[in-house]
């Protein structure tokens, strides 16, 4: 594979699209919320136009498996393509490369060396701004930078990345690529003899002029020509500066991109690549059912036995129940609901049986359901909560429905055994036993008791 288009200026507007990209996508809007950004006080993630919950979160767990495969296979298939083209150290090194220009230069310029370094500066405050416009919108972040109102957790968060940022593109650079980065280190584990590379074609050694113009602008410090390396990012500035000075010679570049080593035959349809294939293509097919099928919920609704007050049975021969109830509206709408407990063979009544929702709202409330037409010593029969909207059902859930085991028995109306006996029609009343007064008899008044007369004060009390 030969190449005589300089590859760096297809690399810096790549890099220039995938910045806008990131610096634009939270200002983008699908059905009124962000394009991608996860809502930290609610602990939901806005993607494009889908809302997923706490509880839906499985589904990133399955993209990133998905993504896993995916970066895998590209890998193995063209090799470092991510780390000369859509790495964030690399496109952010690309776009303060006036920096380590004028630090390279013999002869300093301090102007331009000021200006550099604010570059840096503003690239770092600009897109760890932007890191944060993922979890808080942009428009509420500036209107709060603006008023100086963005709080100690923003503003920190703002300041340690930036920081962090800062001193990566100002001293680290592409170093962390060759030292520090894991990925490159799994470079022999991920490559074959079949994958795109970036190499020196050793057959042709004979024609280099050792001009060190390869090493001079690789951003890692390697030489090409010593054979493929794991600091080598596949940026291809080595290819760009090999083919102006080859064909001066008129002779193709000696630096290029190859499918393995240079000269060995290429073969596509390798193992790896297929089971690397299968694997993605299933990942992707679970992401995709499982966002469809968690799309379709827009109400969430659990329902659970409370524990106050306890199954019972009524006077009346009904069974009470209490559920706890939890309702989330997960539509951009409001919903006015009825709830209905559905018994087979029973009728059933609740209390409260409706609820209004606004959009996103989350309703823990406590439901008393009675049912009528259960048998005594009768199995519990299962139950289902549905909540219900003019079109329809909206969610339903299982209902823990308990049967107490048997009745209260019924109340007893028969006189104590020591009451006496009703007296016919006509008769005279009983007589009272004595020493108690009837019932209606006036108490005797008591007489009047004398005041005692008060003792005449002895002599010589003051």
């Amino acid at each position: 594979m030969t190449t005589t288009r300089p590859i760096g200026t297809w690399r810096r507007w790549a890099g220039i699209a995938q910045s806008l990209l990131f610096l634009g996508l939270p200002f983008v809007r699908i059905r009124g919320e962000s394009a991608l950004r996860f809502d930290v006080p609610s602990l939901r993630l806005h993607l494009l136009g889908a809302t997923l919950w706490m509880g839906e979160l499985f589904v990133v767990l399955l993209a990133t498996l998905a993504a896993t495969f995916l970066f895998l296979l590209v890998t193995l298939v063209w090799g470092r393509v991510w780390c000369g083209w859509s790495c964030p150290q690399t496109l952010l090194a690309d776009l303060t490369q006036a920096l380590a220009s004028e630090r390279a230069r013999k002869r300093k310029r301090p102007a331009r060396l000021a200006v550099a370094w604010g570059l840096v500066a503003l690239v770092s405050a600009v897109f760890s701004a932007a890191t944060l416009w993922y979890f808080v919108t942009p428009e509420a972040f500036l209107a709060r930078l603006l008023r100086g109102e963005l709080g100690p957790v923003l503003a920190g968060s703002w300041a340690v990345l930036g920081a962090v940022l800062f001193l990566d593109l100002a001293f680290v650079r592409a170093s962390f690529c060759a030292s520090a980065c894991p990925y490159a280190k799994l470079q022999g584990v991920l490559f074959d003899r079949s994958t795109l590379v970036v190499a020196y074609d050793a057959r042709r050694d004979d024609e280099c002029i050792d001009c060190g113009a390869c090493v001079r602008v690789c951003p890692t410090g390697i030489d090409i020509r010593d054979g493929l390396q794991a600091a080598c990012i596949h940026c291809a500035a080595c290819v760009d500066a090999c083919v102006p000075i080859m064909a001066k010679r008129k002779r193709p570049t000696l630096v290029d991109y190859f499918w393995g080593d240079p000269g060995a035959p290429r073969r596509r349809w390798r193992p790896a690549v297929l089971a690397l294939g299968a694997a993605s293509a299933v990942a992707v097919a679970g992401t995709v059912a499982a966002a469809v099928q968690t799309g379709r919920a827009s109400l969430d609704i659990v329902v659970s036995q409370a524990s106050r007050p306890s199954p019972r049975w009524s006077a009346d021969g009904t069974v009470v129940n209490a559920f706890a109830v939890a309702l989330e509206n997960r539509g951009r709408t409001p919903a006015r609901l009825r709830l209905v407990l559905e018994v087979p063979g029973s009728s059933a009544a609740l209390r409260p049986d409706e609820v209004a929702l606004a959009p996103g709202e989350h309703r823990a409330m406590t439901v008393i359901a009675t049912v009528q037409g259960i048998a005594p010593g009768a199995d519990t029969p299962p139950a289902r909560l549905l909540a219900v909207e003019a079109a329809g059902v909206r969610a339903s859930a299982r209902a823990p429905l308990v049967v107490p085991r048997a009745p209260p028995p019924p109340e007893s109306h028969a006189a104590p055994p020591d009451a006496p006996a009703a007296a016919p029609p006509g008769a005279p009343p009983p007589a009272r036993r004595s020493g108690v007064p009837p019932a209606s008899a006036p108490a005797p008044e008591a007489a009047p008791v004398a005041s005692p007369t008060p003792a005449a004060p002895s002599r010589g009390s003051p």
